[in-house]
């Protein structure tokens, strides 16, 4: 079963590098909060070392009592200004309402510099703004498809818009 992709970006007015080691070790439930029927984080349990190695588990709980399993399959950290970062990781052991609708999922996140003009590739590597983006995708369990996508998706994109608008401010903020 092919993934049910959502994706959402926000700029941040600092570097990504910046972006990225403010936003990535963030705790979660002070950046994802729920919205509508879907759940908050509420906390973490379960890690099986720091959140910044390929292969660590954690197990993510949800202010409904459900909770999911994460795995990290990239970590990246933006080495220079004109570097992009990329942190991803793989979703599973869904309990709760996801666990009747999806199998697993899977998490992209990307801090790459602004678009400039004055770069080549049209980036600027000395401006100080970036541009963070989400991409999650659901795998549906059989005939669970269509709720994905038109049930919960419309849902989901409004939270997703949330929460990346709270990462960027992080970014900004620390």
């Amino acid at each position: 079963m092919e993934l049910v992709r959502f994706t959402v970006d926000a700029p941040a007015a600092v570097p990504a590098q910046l972006a990225f080691d403010r936003v990535v070790p963030r705790d979660d439930s002070t950046l994802f909060t729920g919205y509508l029927v879907l759940p908050a984080v509420t906390g973490v349990r379960g890690a099986t070392g720091p959140w910044n190695v390929v292969g660590q588990e954690r197990t993510v709980l949800l202010s409904d009592g459900g909770s999911f399993r994460e795995r990290i399959t990239r970590y990246d950290r933006p080495d220079r200004p004109e570097a992009e970062g990329r942190f991803d990781y793989a979703v599973d052991r869904f309990t709760g309402i996801l666990s009747l609708l999806v199998s697993d999922a899977e998490a992209r996140w990307r801090y790459r510099p602004a678009p400039g003009a004055d770069g080549p590739d049209g980036l600027d590597p000395d401006a100080a703004g970036s541009v963070i983006e989400w991409s999650y995708g659901y795998r549906p369990l059989p005939g669970r498809t269509f709720l994905v996508r038109r049930v919960i998706g419309p849902i989901w994109m409004r939270y997703m818009r949330r929460s990346i608008a709270v990462c960027a401010r992080v970014a900004e903020t620390g």
